[in-house]
This record gives structure tokens, C-alpha cells and sequence, in this order.
């Protein structure tokens, strides 16, 4: 049997933004509750705020997807690399004039 040679990734610093958005929605919302809950808020200002909370939630989520991801994707309609080179297709086997494959 083998150690592993590389830290766990419990035991490394990583960032964590998902622990985080949901650490603070959670903290907005319980303290909407809070405030709700003691009378000065009320419950209609609460569900419009916690309303408020999960829209801007769900917009933050999308924009972060698109930003995330966009740079990941190659377009079809123009393939380049990261120095803006056009992408070709990789070396294909030799055809004859008709498409088919050449007996060699």
C-alpha cells in the first residue's frame, strides 16, 4: 500500500465560494426571522425582503454560471485558441477524391 504524496483536500486551503453564498444567505435569512420574530419587521416585509434575498440569489447564481463558463466553451461557429489562433480540424487519415478511404 501507497501514502499519497499530496495533502488531503480537506487538510488544504481551497477557496469555498459556495460555503460561503449559502453562509450568507443563511445569516440574511435568519436574521429577517429574527427581526420578524421580535416585532420589527412584519411578516409581509419579511416574505418581500426574503423575496428580495432569493432574487438577487438566483441573478448572482446565473451571472456567475455565464462568467464561469464562458471562458471554457469554443464557439462552433468560430473556433480559436487562447492566442485568438483559428482552431482546424486534427490530421485526418488521406482520402481519395471521392471520400473514401485509399487502399494503400
Amino acid at each position: 500500500m501507497t501514502t499519497p504524496t499530496t495533502p488531503s483536500p480537506a487538510s488544504t486551503s481551497r477557496p469555498r465560494p459556495v460555503r460561503i453564498a449559502a453562509s450568507i444567505v443563511g445569516g440574511l435569512t435568519a436574521l429577517l426571522a429574527g427581526l420578524v420574530g421580535s416585532g420589527l419587521l412584519t411578516t409581509v416585509q419579511g416574505d418581500a425582503l426574503t423575496g428580495i434575498i432569493t432574487a438577487a440569489v438566483a441573478a448572482l447564481g446565473a451571472f456567475g454560471y455565464v462568467i464561469t463558463t464562458e471562458r471554457k466553451v469554443t464557439p462552433i461557429t468560430d473556433p480559436r485558441d487562447h492566442a485568438g489562433r483559428p482552431l482546424v480540424p486534427a490530421d485526418t487519415p488521406a482520402t481519395g477524391e471521392t471520400g473514401e478511404p485509399l487502399d494503400l
